[in-house]
């Protein structure tokens, strides 16, 4: 009597819930699609993560190892294995913890295509009532060609197809026994088996496989020993890579964190993004180019972001996704000399002008455990033995004056203020403007973007609003932004910044390539292991980092290897771009100056630059270096 009470309650909970008693239609889960900022479909997220194909077009070695490893009945039962669930459960039992699992191939096929991952009795008594059906309307090779197609493998591939892609770069019909088994093993726990995050676990759960293929007799011991000896080569191929493979793994990432995999992948999500695929074309084609003459090695981050609101336009986090999808964007990385304009920002902030005279000699500080700390300058000799002004400091990057200038400011003020810009964890040392801290390309491309918006800083995102299949949105982000210093300030620090680029600058060679208006800074760190380059235009900050993942020197200075990246970069998109000036402020003067005086040039100046000063704080004096008269009194007194 309580049987047939309980059977009677479990039918009357099935009607309540809506569930029918016919098999629902058969639909392919639909993936979801990623866009860019002009809603042009990103290529590497919905066209490859599923590739549907039939049973003839999958590898044998791959239907044996799935058998074998997942229910090696399947084709003797009728969609549910009763001896297999005693089994489970006894073994379960044993072991005081879940060990096998008790559902069919069928059963597994029925919650992919019509039920949800919730755990409870009712989706359960669902889950087998359809895999009889299943059973009852479609053929054993339908049914595993319906779960080969629909699996989840990791890495964002759903079915054999793209999972073989993914791992080995080839088609599901060429897969070895090694190969089968390796992918057979990975559905149970994706992320956990991924070969490319854990190789060790990934190849003992082959072993597990093999194993059950040898007990089910699809293959001999003979023949799993050769497959576990066969080296396996995990390599992607350039069809699922797409165009922008960094980018939709950080979508993939973020997506797959907040929704779940099953929404990402199998609910036809709308994904709305930052990303400009004409410019992330252009930088693939920029670092292409840039790099094709240095080893394979040698490794790469380019982040491009639109400086009036933080929206992430263009990112490369690696030469090449297939081999490593690690994103080096966001790599802590030091920064060299690109800190300094951040430094220089506070000089301006407390009083120093672009025409300020600061001599780079030798000079020593005693550091407070009593050693002492002597900076040099980067070339042949050590020290310039001369008077600059802070502009021309900057233009050359001379190590000497900046350390002495983060001295006067005081370096705990110094890291405060580079704290604004959105880096984190500054240590008040004098080495800080040399770049003795760690930033990731995407805070720094985020830092200068600060002076390229007229002082406010814009935090960097990448996602502009998420919908759902039939059209709610689910989130929708804003831009967020905040004062980090005046108009005047970042003003006059791009004024600076452009002579970078002007003759006598670190960064002159780069105007054979663009001319437009640019700003930038060069970096290289102690011993050559990171070049950088990072600047902007009045919309758009870049930054470029060249280095080897181990830390190994490169040998390399940024002017040399990164500053060309950038440049070609600017120089593809500038059409795209159609940038103006930048804006200057109204109480902003610029006045020509003698870099030799760091006063008014005359025409008999020989070097001179166009300085930005708020008014009033600009030199009154007219060069007397190089005035008619004193010019020659000039020369004598000076030899």
């Amino acid at each position: 009597m309580r049987k047939l009470i309980l059977i009677f309650l479990l039918i009357i909970s099935l009607m309540i819930s809506g569930f029918s008693f016919n098999l629902p239609d058969i639909e392919i889960p639909e993936a979801s699609v990623v866009y860019d900022i002009n809603n042009r479909p990103i290529k590497g997220l919905s066209e490859y993560n599923r590739i549907s194909v039939n049973i003839d077009e999958i590898s044998p070695n791959f239907i044996k190892a799935v058998v074998a490893v997942e229910d090696k009945d399947f084709y003797s039962h009728h969609g549910i294995d009763f001896t297999g669930i005693l089994r489970a459960l006894y073994v379960n039992v044993k072991n005081l913890k879940v060990v096998e699992g008790g559902s069919t191939i069928t059963q597994q096929t029925a919650k992919t295509l019509f039920l949800s991952n919730e755990r409870t009795l009712i989706r359960k008594i669902k889950e087998l009532f359809y895999a009889i059906e299943l059973e009852r309307n479609y053929s054993k090779d339908e049914i595993i060609t319906l779960y080969c197609n629909t699996i989840f493998f990791g890495e964002g591939a759903y079915g054999i197809e793209v999972a073989a892609r993914t791992f080995f770069a080839k088609s599901a019909i060429d897969l070895s026994i090694a190969e089968a088994a390796l992918l057979a093993g990975l559905p149970q726990w994706p992320s956990n088996y991924n070969p490319y995050k854990n190789p060790g676990l990934a190849k003992k759960r082959q072993g597990i496989v093999l194993q059950s293929m040898v007990t089910a007799g699809f293959i001999t011991e003979e023949e799993k020993v050769i497959a576990q000896k066969e080296e396996l080569i995990y390599h992607r191929s350039a069809y699922i890579s797409g165009e922008a493979p960094y980018f939709i793994a950080l979508v993939k990432e973020y997506l797959t964190k907040k929704y779940g995999e099953r929404l990402v992948y199998q609910g036809g999500l709308k994904v709305y993004t930052t990303l400009d695929l004409d410019m992330q074309k252009a930088a693939n084609r920029s670092i292409t180019e840039g790099l094709k003459n240095y080893p394979d090695e040698l490794q790469t981050a380019l982040v491009a972001i639109d400086a009036r609101n933080g929206e992430i336009r263009s990112l490369v986090g690696g030469r090449d996704f297939r081999k490593s999808n690690y994103n080096r964007v966001f790599s802590l990385r030091q920064p060299g000399s690109t800190f300094k304009p951040l430094m220089y920002s506070l000089a301006i902030e407390a009083g120093f002008t672009s025409a300020d005279m600061i001599t780079c000699d030798e000079v020593k500080f005693e550091l407070p455990n009593g050693d002492i700390y002597m900076p040099t300058d980067y070339g042949e000799e050590p020290y310039h033995w001369q008077d600059f002004t802070l502009k021309e400091a900057l233009m050359k990057s001379d190590n000497v004056i900046a350390v002495k200038l983060n001295d006067w400011l005081n370096p705990k003020a110094t890291a405060l203020h580079g704290e604004k810009f959105g880096l984190s964890g500054l240590q008040p040392i004098l080495s800080l403007p040399l770049g003795s801290i760690e930033a990731s390309p995407l805070q720094m491309a985020a830092a200068y973007a600060v002076f390229a918006n007229e002082g406010i800083y814009s935090e960097p995102y990448y996602i502009l609003k998420i919908m759902d299949k039939q059209g709610k949105t689910l989130e929708e982000n804003q831009i967020k932004q905040r004062i980090v210093v005046s108009p005047e300030n970042a003003y006059i620090i791009t004024n600076m910044l452009q002579g970078v680029l002007e003759p006598g600058g670190t960064g002159a060679g780069l105007r054979t390539i663009v001319s437009s208006n640019l700003a930038g800074k060069t970096g290289t760190t102690d011993e050559f292991k990171d070049a950088w380059f990072i600047g902007y235009s009045p919309s758009l900050s870049c930054a470029v980092w060249i280095g080897n993942d181990t830390g190994e020197s490169t040998n390399l200075v940024g002017s040399v290897v990164a500053g060309p990246i950038w440049a070609n970069y600017f120089k593809s998109i500038n059409s795209k771009l159609n940038d103006s000036n930048f804006t200057k402020p109204s109480n902003v003067e610029v006045v020509n100056i003698c870099l030799e005086s760091g006063l008014i040039a005359t025409e008999s100046c020989p070097r001179t630059s166009e300085m930005a000063f708020i008014k009033g704080s600009e030199p009154t004096n007219i060069c007397y270096y190089h005035y008619p008269i004193h010019k020659w009194l000039y020369n004598i007194r000076k030899h």
